[in-house]
C-alpha cells in the first residue's frame, strides 16, 4: 500500500451525513471564504470516492450527470462576493476552472 493512503471502516450513515457536510459547503454556504473548500481537489476527490462506496452511488452519479443550473448560479454568485469582497478581479480562465471545480459532482452546464 502506498504510504500516503490509509484504510478505513466507515458506516452508511457516515458517508450520508459527510456528503451532506460537502453539499452544504459548496451549495448552501454564502461566505465567499469556502470556495477555498468547495473547489480543493481533495475535498472533491474524497466526495468521489465516497460517492463510490454509497448504496445510492450510481443513482447519485447519473443525477449529478444532469447538472444543476442553481447550483451553479450559486456557485457564480459565491465566485463575484469573492472577487468583490477580496478586491481582485479573476480572469475568465480562473472564474471557469474555479468553477468546473466547484460545482462537482455536478456536471456544468
Amino acid at each position: 500500500m502506498d504510504k500516503d493512503m490509509m484504510n478505513m471502516a466507515i458506516t452508511q450513515e457516515e458517508i450520508s451525513a459527510l456528503k451532506k457536510m460537502i453539499m452544504y459547503v459548496k451549495f448552501s454556504c454564502e461566505e465567499a471564504e469556502s470556495l477555498e473548500y468547495a473547489g480543493s481537489y481533495a475535498v472533491n476527490s474524497f466526495l468521489e470516492k465516497i460517492l463510490d462506496l454509497d448504496y445510492l452511488g450510481e443513482i447519485e452519479k447519473s443525477f449529478y450527470d444532469k447538472g444543476n443550473i442553481d447550483n451553479q448560479d450559486f456557485i457564480c454568485k459565491k465566485i463575484e462576493k469573492y472577487q468583490s469582497e477580496s478586491g481582485r478581479n479573476l480572469s475568465d480562465d480562473l472564474c471557469s476552472s474555479m468553477m468546473e471545480q466547484c460545482i462537482l459532482p455536478f456536471r456544468k452546464l
